[in-house]
């Protein structure tokens, strides 16, 4: 079994596969107070309730992360609760996809997961969107080549941003109002988060289509896919586990049996 960890700014995912099929998966905040064993005592017992089998049956952990000070602590964990040297997903490990990029260095292990995961479940061009503390676009060509992307504050970010640097703003629930025209403050704030947010998704694309002379699929993953895909013009379909099946996809290239 692979264990594949997905830590990112605001949360971390947590999934386990037997071969390709993925069994359960849970959702954890980012806590960077975090210790090796608070990791280490939540992930197995997590594992033992829902597959009730002992950790040992995992032989391999992947761990893509976007959050240095949590990255050291679940390969810690790794080794010490799973008693495995775990693969921590770069641009210099082996990939299913190749990469067009100056200095592939820079681009964080969960944009890799995703292009990968969005080649491999179209084999063609796609742009990959996911909407979590930033919204970050990755575009892959019909030869499963990176080509780059595009990097949004995310509306969570926007939103705390807005009411703390706004005196007499405050943060609110995202989600779609009933009206665009708000007639309170909340609401006003309502209408420019989840619209504003839409607008610079479809402009976003649209450029993204006009500078690569085509349009691609667009496929959406992240926290917050389910709350702005559907009012979409070109989001085609939401996969709220394709970073996890991208980190499978690497830790497959990276396997002994490879």
């Amino acid at each position: 079994m692979l264990l594949a960890i997905d830590i990112g700014n605001t949360n971390t995912m947590v999934g386990v596969f037997d071969a390709d099929k993925l069994l359960f998966h849970f959702r954890v905040a980012s806590a960077l107070s975090l210790t090796v064993d608070e990791a280490g005592l939540f992930v197995s017992s997590l594992f033992n309730h829902h597959l009730e089998a002992k950790v040992s049956r995992v032989s391999r952990v992947a761990v893509c992360s976007v959050v240095p000070a949590l990255t050291e602590i679940y390969e810690k964990m790794t080794r010490k609760y799973f008693k495995v040297e775990p693969l921590t997903i770069k641009s210099d490990v082996k990939l299913p996809i190749t990469i067009d990029y100056p200095n592939p260095a820079e681009i964080g292990a969960d944009r890799l997961a995703n292009a990968a995961a969005g080649y491999a479940h179209l084999h063609k061009a796609v742009i990959v969107v996911d909407m979590g503390t930033a919204i970050t676009f990755d575009i892959v060509s019909d030869s499963g080549t990176y080509l780059g992307g595009v990097i949004a504050p995310g509306v969570q970010t926007a939103a705390a941003n807005l009411a703390h640097r706004a005196a007499r703003l405050f943060e609110v629930r995202v989600e779609k109002p009933r009206h665009i025209i708000g007639k309170s403050t909340a609401e006003a704030l309502k209408s420019g988060l989840f619209y504003g947010t839409v607008g610079i998704i479809d402009h976003v694309l649209e450029r993204i289509f006009e500078e690569s002379g085509r349009k691609s699929a667009v496929l959406a993953t992240g926290g917050d896919a389910e709350t702005f895909c559907s009012d979409s013009k070109y989001i085609q379909e939401i996969i709220p586990t394709l970073t996890l099946d991208g980190i499978r996809l690497i830790a497959d290239c990276n396997s002994k049996k490879s």
